[in-house]
């Protein structure tokens, strides 16, 4: 699944309560034949890094993952269940394109508009 989407990283929960994270550097030597190995067998369980979504800003998200030479933070609730996740790219671009447009909670926006007309849509084809 990681290698289909090129995903580096997945939270593992249960009951919606973070118990790991599975990235490439857990699945990189697992073999192609080996691929009914468990989940929990291989996902990274102790020392996770977890912070509350209130107390994080991209600047102290940052000084976390470097502090801790972790590129995945987790970010949980109240009661531990997993609401997100940042990473060291995420924290870059947010950087890199500060005027982008984004919702409340930082997501990019996105919008489109094409014409009716039929010499409108081919000319934008």
């Amino acid at each position: 699944l990681m290698r289909e989407y090129n995903y580096s990283g997945i939270p593992v929960v249960d009951q919606r309560k973070l118990v790991g994270i599975l990235t490439n550097r857990d699945v990189r030597f697992i073999e192609d034949q080996n691929m009914n190995i468990k989940v929990s067998e291989v996902m990274t369980k102790d020392k996770l890094v977890t912070v509350r979504e209130q107390a994080v800003n991209s600047a102290s998200a940052m000084k976390l993952l470097h502090a801790n030479r972790i590129e995945k933070l987790l970010v949980v609730d109240e009661n531990s269940c997993c609401i997100g996740l940042i990473t060291v790219k995420d924290i870059e671009k947010y950087n890199r394109y500060p005027n982008s447009c984004k919702d409340s909670k930082g997501r990019l926006r996105v919008a489109a508009a094409i014409g009716t007309g039929k010499k409108r849509r081919y000319r934008k084809m």
